[in-house]
This record gives structure tokens, C-alpha cells and sequence, in this order.
């Protein structure tokens, strides 16, 4: 079957069709996310309360690490 990769869901088997897409496991970007990071971007609520309070008190330090680390792409 040749299916693009811009509707490849659309090939899925009907098998698959009633299964919730938290079930799935579907391809993705390693730069999901982290195309529009900034070093001033917000930190995700889910963050640890420990690693929330190092960014407020170390934020000249931490932030540009995360910035690296998280930056896979120019």
C-alpha cells in the first residue's frame, strides 16, 4: 500500500481503529516541542517543585543548560 507520510493514519489497520491514541505508539519528532524553545520559555506545570525552585534561584545558570540540552536542532 502506498500511503504518504502526511496521512499515514489513515492506513492503519481497522484492528487499531477503536483503540485510544494514548494506546498507540506513533512516530514523532525528537525535536517535538523544542522548535519554538527560547531561553525564556515557561517550564511545564509537571515540572518537580525541586527542579522549579533551582530555576528560580539559579535561573542565569540553568536556563541556558536546559536551553542546550533541549536544542537537538538549529
Amino acid at each position: 500500500m502506498d500511503v504518504s507520510n502526511r496521512d499515514w493514519m489513515s492506513a492503519l489497520p481497522e484492528e487499531l481503529w477503536d483503540i485510544p491514541l494514548t494506546e498507540l505508539a506513533i512516530p514523532g519528532s525528537h525535536d517535538a516541542m523544542s522548535y519554538c524553545l527560547d531561553i525564556n520559555s515557561p517550564l511545564l506545570r509537571s515540572e518537580s517543585d525541586v527542579f522549579r525552585l533551582l530555576d528560580k534561584l539559579f535561573y542565569c545558570f540553568t536556563r541556558p543548560i536546559i536551553f542546550k540540552w533541549a536544542t537537538t536542532q538549529v
